[in-house]
């Protein structure tokens, strides 16, 4: 609270609890030049509150973590207006935090920015109501690299989330893993990958994707900058084998399969 020339604080994983969220709100407010804040894990729970309004009294916020915080779903709006005063921002983790349907409050304040390039939403029980709200911040983003939405059975909505992704060209790791993605959703899945030929990371585990896995391997054997496949947990059974195949062989850089 003492000084005022502070660009970065990173105090993930340290429980630090509801009872420092006035002493960080102040810290905050006496460094008007922070650009990067790193709270993720540390269950600050109602006190980010306190966090968030101190956050609005900033503009040039470029990356935020509040992951695994147990946020209450009315801070979502206390986040938007945060977006809202930081139109440079390129970083948002918000994972692990039960968000739900109040992420759509969040998710529309995004898609008034256009410098985003990483979006954390996994495990926050959100469901196929965010796939318009997704697909907005997406064609708002268009320079996005990192989109994690993992374990959060968006099911449907998915297809309005690869719908938007075919439209840019920047994409490099992709968490889709847990989300019961429908069959009807793997074909705009395949297009966006083929318009994605910088893709680095894809996470599809526990999908069920079943034979439909072939129509997604297909898309990636037209990339070769792949180094992480995770599609466990998918029964994609033996005839995927050759298509995966040519997959290894297009991407020689795969590091972990």
């Amino acid at each position: 609270c003492n000084i005022s020339t502070l660009k970065a604080l990173k105090m993930d994983d340290n429980q630090i609890g509801e009872r420092c969220g006035d002493v960080l709100a102040s810290v905050i407010k006496s460094n008007s030049g922070l650009k990067e804040l790193r709270l993720g894990n540390n269950n600050l729970q109602r006190s980010i509150l306190s966090i968030a309004k101190a956050l609005q009294c900033l503009s040039n916020l470029e990356s935020l973590d509040l992951s695994g915080n147990n946020l209450s779903q009315d801070v979502s709006s206390e986040i938007a207006v945060v977006i809202d005063s930081n139109d440079s921002l390129k970083e948002l983790v918000l994972g692990d935090n039960n968000l739900q349907s109040s992420v759509i409050i969040i998710l529309e304040a995004l898609s008034k920015i256009s410098t985003l390039k990483l979006l954390d939403l996994q495990s926050n029980q959100l469901t196929h109501e965010v796939g318009d709200a997704l697909g907005a911040v997406i064609l708002q983003n268009t320079s996005l690299e990192t989109l994690f939405l993992d374990n959060n059975n968006i099911a449907c909505g998915m297809l309005k989330v690869f719908k938007a992704l075919r439209q840019i060209k920047s994409i490099k790791k992709l968490g889709l893993q847990c989300n019961d993605i429908p069959k009807a959703a793997v074909v705009e899945l395949s297009a966006a990958i083929q318009s994605n030929c910088t893709l680095e990371l894809l996470t599809l585990n526990n999908n069920n994707l079943q034979s439909s896995s072939e129509v997604i391997l297909q898309a990636l054997c037209n990339i070769s900058t792949l180094k992480v496949l995770e599609m466990d947990d998918n029964q994609i059974g033996e005839r995927c084998g050759d298509v995966l195949a040519s997959v290894i062989k297009s991407n020689s850089g795969l590091k972990e399969l």
